[in-house]
């Protein structure tokens, strides 16, 4: 069998109905069970993921659970804009033949675990598309979840104290802003939700809630060693200890502000404002 890579680009070299939005034949008929986990970036979602997919059956769509970035269209520059127009037929086609791919090499694949972050803003048009479905909302601590994204893509040590402080202001404003959103399905859909830190000190707690309903994550081994973004392989720990004391006084006191202005949405998913 062809790699979903070669025959994608043989789609592309043969006229196929578009570069942005592929259409890859595939075969599949029993269609697998989806998790879509609702999470912003760098809220410690890449380690829910890994020890999910520690159960039998399990599957991820692409190494980091992102299916978005098997489909040039998709995850584009304007990814997060809820007004963007998905191709979901192509969509359906690059996700469905990338398992039929998984299947022929470990045969059984009967939950994909799927986290790409840009579906906050269109879970409705992503559930009408895969209608087979489960959800989990997971949300992160502001304070580390702006830290962890100030230092992996602003270079802080390079900007002038003025400079951070008004990266860190813009940085609590996207995270009340995906919040927002995380909220929304949450009360829409009565949508299953934990945060990182719950999930950290009890995820066998956590993964049972899921498993109650999805049978694949029964197996779960929620000891299992993991590997996030550049830290070593180890077991399940939560960074925020790390990540907050990055910040300085002032820092934290800018991000204070900004959140202080919905202080009840903050609230809602347990954070205290500092």
């Amino acid at each position: 069998m062809k790699s979903p890579v070669k025959q994608l680009f043989e789609s592309m070299r043969d006229g196929g109905p578009s570069r942005k939005w592929p259409c890859p034949k595939h075969s599949i008929e029993d269609e697998p069970h989806f998790l879509f986990i609702i999470t912003p970036p760098y809220s410690g979602s890449t380690a829910l993921a890994q020890v999910l997919n520690s159960g039998h059956g399990t599957a991820f769509l692409q190494e980091q659970a992102e299916g978005q970035w098997l489909i040039p269209g998709m995850c584009g520059p304007d990814r997060w804009d809820p007004e963007k127009t998905v191709n979901w037929s192509s969509v359906r086609a690059v996700w469905l033949q990338r398992i039929e791919y998984i299947r022929a090499l470990v045969q059984q694949v009967d939950l994909v675990i799927e986290k790409s972050p840009p579906h906050i803003v269109r879970i409705d048009q992503l559930t009408d598309a895969f209608p087979n479905h489960s959800l989990v909302a997971f949300n992160r601590n502001p304070y580390a979840n702006c830290s962890s994204i100030l230092y992996r893509h602003h270079d802080p040590e390079a900007k002038r104290e003025a400079d951070r402080l008004r990266t860190v202001s813009k940085l609590a404003e996207t995270w009340l802003l995906r919040s927002q959103w995380i909220r929304k399905w949450i009360e829409e859909r009565n949508v299953t939700t934990f945060t990182y830190e719950e999930f950290c000190a009890d995820p066998a707690t956590y993964v049972s809630k899921l498993a109650a309903n999805l049978a694949p994550l029964r197996t779960v081994d929620v000891n299992k060693s993991i590997k996030v973004k550049e830290y070593e392989k180890q077991g399940l720990m939560s960074f925020n200890p790390r990540q907050i004391s990055k910040l300085s006084q002032d820092e934290i006191d800018a991000i204070s502000r900004v959140l202080s202005e919905k202080a009840q949405l903050v609230s809602f998913f347990g954070y205290d404002i500092l």
